[in-house]
């Protein structure tokens, strides 16, 4: 997949930053097919990791919002971006990659980013629907997320016990945390576990595993050559 993208990007037909917006639109109009009526009055937690599938996952923050959703995003690894200070330090070795681009334009619109440690906290107030977009990990992971999924599984213990009757949905961009894309392996303890994933150009090995537990994968198309 990355050398499709690459080989796209170098022959000049479609820019990474396009890509991660193709991304990002696939991802909102498979869930709003999935579940249309999340379309009104349903909020989104986004959870978005240090690399390119957290770029999607600040895509897919902005274009939420921008239909009217409200929109929390927790991250890991922004924290230059986003300090508990508020003063933003953007690094020159990373201040030009994609993901960082639409880290900043979520940013420049008023966006938030907070913690992911300090999800479960936040837990505590449930809202009637809940969409929440896996954007952590995508087809690079090689070890395990326990670590990394620890505050989101303490808030879905919470979330649990709560007799709210909250409605939540749960959608991975490209490949869920916690899982080998190659094998189709979970890398720990408990891997993140999605109702929905959404890929893109093709689905990849760990998409037949997903499937055959009862996950629907959706194939967006971004534009890149057959």
């Amino acid at each position: 997949m990355r050398a499709i993208e690459a080989a796209a990007m170098e022959a000049g037909t479609v820019t990474g930053l396009q890509l991660m917006e193709r991304a990002g639109e696939g991802v909102v109009q498979a869930v709003l097919a999935e579940w249309p009526h999340l379309d009104h009055a349903a909020e989104a937690l986004v959870l978005c990791g240090p690399g390119n599938n957290g770029g999607d996952g600040f895509v897919v923050a902005r274009l939420l919002r921008a239909r009217g959703w409200k929109v929390t995003v927790c991250a890991k690894g922004w924290e230059a971006l986003f300090p508990p200070d508020d003063v933003a330090r953007e690094p020159a070795a990373r201040s030009g990659g994609d993901a960082w681009t639409n880290a900043r334009r979520w940013r420049d619109l008023g966006g938030r980013c907070l913690p992911l440690e300090s999800l479960p906290d936040r837990a505590r107030d449930v809202p009637e629907r809940l969409l929440v977009v896996d954007a952590l990990l995508g087809i690079g992971q090689t070890r395990p997320a326990d670590e990394l999924l620890r505050p989101f599984w303490t808030a879905w213990g919470r979330w649990s016990e709560s007799e709210s009757g909250t409605e939540i949905r749960r959608v991975s961009v490209d490949v869920p945390t916690g899982y080998d894309c190659d094998t189709g392996e979970p890398l720990g303890q408990r891997p993140f576990e999605p109702d929905l994933v959404v890929t893109f150009h093709a689905e990849k090995p760990v998409h037949a595993r997903l499937r055959a537990g009862g996950v629907r994968i959706v194939v967006a198309d971004i534009g890149l050559p057959a």
